[in-house]
């Protein structure tokens, strides 16, 4: 039996203690670590996807994101309350079709812009059934001065800037470098054969020619929506591709500058990265249907005295030799001249002379 002295056992009784702290000590490291860790891994991990909002899925894919026309960005909380509102109509207008009016214009002329505005302020304020309004314009547009477009021009276009966010405009700046690259000018053809591809979510999208008048939206309406449109080919549907109302109108990019005044553009997805684009012009002769789009000798002034007259939809202006629009034969042209003041307000729009040609 060995005897502890009192110094003995007060030395292990120290030691004790002192490991006792060391463990201690050790665990506590231990648990700080390992907080550190977790808390520098939190901090690297990318966050997570937020939860999707209803009706902001990737079901509902405008044509471009961006707007175009450098600065249109501006007002983004009315921009955002015109796509939701757009996205209301898309929903209720469904079972009916996918459908956009379209303007496009390849020279930035003031007043041709004017009328464009003027063709969607119309649309917006009169309850069109048909969802999008699109405006085509080369993008080249975005990267030129004041000085290259010229004052009127830069000024219509700011004016276009601020319409498309108060009548729901869908501006789509088009890439032209690969028509421009290769000696071509830029036309309205060539416009629409490169940005045609933005119709992708379309069933179909009407073109009308500016510079123009609608008469009565709600008879607009009636070109997409009264008859049987050809959309997609299908053996299986007629109307695809033997259409009492629709005749086919090929795409002549190459060697037609100017599109026809009314054009019907379907664009669809064949699959192995290769799309169907197909074209067509309504049938003249089709009675009800024909008449609903006109040039000026299309339109009959209310005091004939015809009560049995029913007008045209949309009346599109024809030009000069100079390219400007013919005023004489045009009944609806001073009416045109001053909705156009109402909407570009401060242009002098009648700076040039119009001549009959």
């Amino acid at each position: 039996m060995v005897l502890l002295t009192s110094s003995t056992v007060s030395a292990i009784v120290s030691m004790g203690v002192i490991a006792l702290f060391t463990i201690l000590l050790f665990f506590s490291g231990y648990v700080l670590q390992q907080q550190s860790v977790r808390n520098i891994q939190s901090a690297l991990r990318p966050p997570s996807d937020p939860v999707p909002v209803k009706g902001h899925g990737a079901a509902f894919q405008k044509p471009a994101q961006k707007r175009g026309l450098s600065g249109s960005d501006l007002g983004q909380g009315a921009d955002q309350e015109i796509l939701l509102g757009s996205q209301n109509r898309h929903a209720s207008f469904s079972s009916k079709g996918n459908y956009a009016y379209l303007q496009l214009l390849s020279s930035p002329d003031p007043s041709d812009i004017c009328s464009a505005i003027l063709f969607f302020k119309q649309l917006a304020t009169n309850g069109t059934a048909i969802q999008d309004r699109l405006f085509m314009y080369p993008q080249q547009w975005d990267r030129m001065s004041a000085n290259e477009l010229g004052k009127p021009a830069s000024v219509a276009l700011s004016i276009l800037r601020t319409a498309s966010i108060k009548y729901g405009i869908w501006l789509l700046p088009i890439d032209m470098t690969a028509a421009t690259s290769q000696g071509y000018e830029t036309t309205d053809s060539k416009l629409l054969r490169l940005g045609q591809i933005q119709f992708m979510q379309y069933d179909s999208v009407l073109y009308l020619q500016t510079p123009g008048m609608i008469l009565d939206t709600e008879r607009l309406d009636e070109v997409l929506l009264s008859r049987p449109l050809p959309l997609r080919h299908d053996k299986n549907r007629p109307e695809s591709f033997n259409n009492e109302a629709w005749i086919p109108m090929p795409l002549r990019a190459e060697r037609d500058n100017q599109l026809p005044p009314v054009y019907l553009i379907t664009v669809n997805n064949v699959g192995g990265g290769h799309v169907e684009a197909r074209t067509h012009i309504p049938n003249i002769a089709l009675p009800g249907f024909g008449s609903l789009v006109t040039p000026p000798w299309g339109y009959k002034p209310a005091d004939t005295g015809d009560d049995t007259i029913q007008q045209p939809a949309y009346v599109y202006f024809e030009n000069d030799r100079d390219g400007r629009v013919k005023w004489a034969g045009n009944p609806l042209f001073g009416t045109w001249r001053a909705q156009q003041y109402e909407v570009c307000e401060g242009l002098d729009l009648d700076d040039d002379i119009y001549h009959e040609q």
